[in-house]
């Protein structure tokens, strides 16, 4: 198999809020746009957290979900970014380690794109020998 790079494979469909945005209204976003994911980004594009459907189970758990909580105080901010050039190689790591979203950053930290594990599937089931 050849490897490709990252940018060959990622989303740049990106759904994007703001820190501050309700929770109410990333909810919305997710299931308007049908994506587990969705990134958290500042005004000027840079990557500031993430939330996945899972952050939502946790946030129902605790609150009424159609409260005002803004999306910064559950949002995940300990992401795994990679560059638009990283090999699919080196994505074994972060997804080995039950990564399944990664955020694609571009060098001056503007976000770019998107890698889930159903794009990386999608990849290694077309290219399976």
């Amino acid at each position: 198999m050849v490897d490709v790079p990252v940018e060959e494979l990622m989303s740049t469909r990106l759904v994007t809020i703001a820190p501050g945005a309700a929770a109410a209204d990333a909810a919305e976003r997710m299931l308007e746009t049908e994506v587990s994911s969705v990134l958290v980004v500042d005004d000027d594009g840079h990557l500031s957290g993430l939330i996945t459907a899972t952050d939502f189970v946790s946030l129902v758990r605790r609150n009424d979900p159609n409260d005002e909580t803004p999306v910064e105080a559950f949002m995940t901010t300990d992401i795994v970014t990679v560059s638009p050039d990283d090999s699919v190689e080196e994505l074994a790591d972060p997804t080995d380690r039950g990564y399944t979203h990664l955020p694609v950053v571009a060098a001056d930290g503007e976000v770019v794109g998107m890698l889930s594990t159903t794009d990386l599937t999608a990849y290694l089931s077309k290219h399976r020998r």
